[in-house]
């Protein structure tokens, strides 16, 4: 009979912390190509295309409450603004009075799972989840901040703007320019049209196909480009790089992991790649016209081109291919250096 008693109560318990879930919405009319700019003070944000003439916004909480009054208290102090100047759509989300300031400075607040910003932390500390879902027309631009949260942007036609204090960033294929920062996420691209400048402090990078050119920085992780149709920067501190084809020259650095590049055609200014934690290894076209400075002090050069005055691997080679060209420079303490053709 005891455990009887005692499995009832503990129902009763896991029943008032069950999933509770609710959302706001707002829906504006497009009358022409324009830009959405939307602000949160913490969430996740999802654009995606739609298929009408309208911005469409919804807000999606989740938690585990001791009750749907607490529930329905913390959405009443939820201020979600909806406004429309010019062409821009303009968002903005926030809490009003939830933020309460933490003895600790928000240090608990990430041992606790709990939602901190600027040193303070909402007092709804069973709220696990918000996310802003916003579709907009195809043809739209997008300026995204969060002070906490992933950010996620599918196929849109125009500039994308992508800023947040803590999460991944994915963008689809964004026929304009691309501008992501992040404090702590990965970053990935699946296409672009137009510069693509791309920052994380904690996080790899991934770029599958960009049409112009590409400046990638991390402080921890690696680094892929599959594919660039303009110049190449990409730093990272913790991590490997791989450039698999780049149209343009190429500025690499990396102190964590070895570099693979592949040029596909006659760069018209210098190329530089440097690591202290790995080799080299560059591809570049048959016909390329280049002056190599290449030295490392962990290994040795070797190259696929004949070149004047070098016979088998040393440890530096200065020379031009097919009568010299732009400076391609290599450094490396930490592995070996090959020239290779394509």
């Amino acid at each position: 009979m005891r455990y009887s008693i005692l499995a009832i109560a503990l129902a009763g318990s896991i029943g008032m912390f069950a999933d509770t879930e609710d959302q706001l919405r707002r829906s504006i009319p497009i009358n022409a190509s324009g830009r959405l700019v939307l602000g949160a003070d913490w969430g996740a944000i999802t654009v995606r295309p739609g298929t009408t003439r309208s911005a469409e916004i919804g807000v999606y909480f989740r938690g585990n409450p001791r009750s749907r009054a607490e529930f329905d208290r913390m959405l009443r102090d939820f201020s979600l603004d909806v406004s429309q100047v010019g062409t821009d759509i303009r968002v903005n989300g926030r809490f009003k009075d939830g933020w309460k300031l933490s003895p600790f400075g928000g240090f608990w607040g990430w041992f606790s799972q709990e939602i901190c910003r600027e040193n303070r932390c909402l007092e709804y500390t069973w709220l696990r989840q918000i996310e802003y879902r916003v579709s907009v027309p195809r043809e739209f631009s997008v300026d995204l901040s969060t002070s906490g949260g992933s950010i996620a942007v599918g196929d849109l036609k125009g500039d994308v703007d992508a800023r947040t204090s803590g999460g991944e960033l994915s963008f689809g294929h964004i026929d304009g320019p691309v501008r992501g920062n992040t404090s702590g996420g990965a970053i990935s691209l699946e296409g672009s049209r137009g510069k693509a400048v791309l920052r994380t402090s904690g996080g790899g990078i991934r770029v599958d196909d960009a049409g112009g050119e590409v400046d990638a920085s991390t402080s921890g992780g690696s680094i892929q480009i599959q594919r660039a149709r303009g110049r190449v920067s990409a730093h990272t501190s913790g991590g490997s790089v791989t450039v698999r084809e780049t149209s343009g020259a190429v500025d690499v650095s990396t102190s964590g992991g070895s570099v693979n590049a592949s040029l596909i055609a006659q760069p018209n200014e210098t190329s530089r790649i440097s690591t202290s934690g790995g080799s080299i290894t560059i591809e570049v076209p048959r016909s390329v016209r280049l002056d190599v400075d290449a030295s490392t002090s962990g290994g040795g050069v070797s190259t696929d081109f004949p070149v004047a005055a070098v016979s088998g691997e040393r440890q530096s080679l200065r020379a031009p291919i097919n009568g010299g060209g732009p400076l391609l420079q290599l450094r490396t303490s930490g592995g070996g250096i090959s020239i290779q053709k394509r």
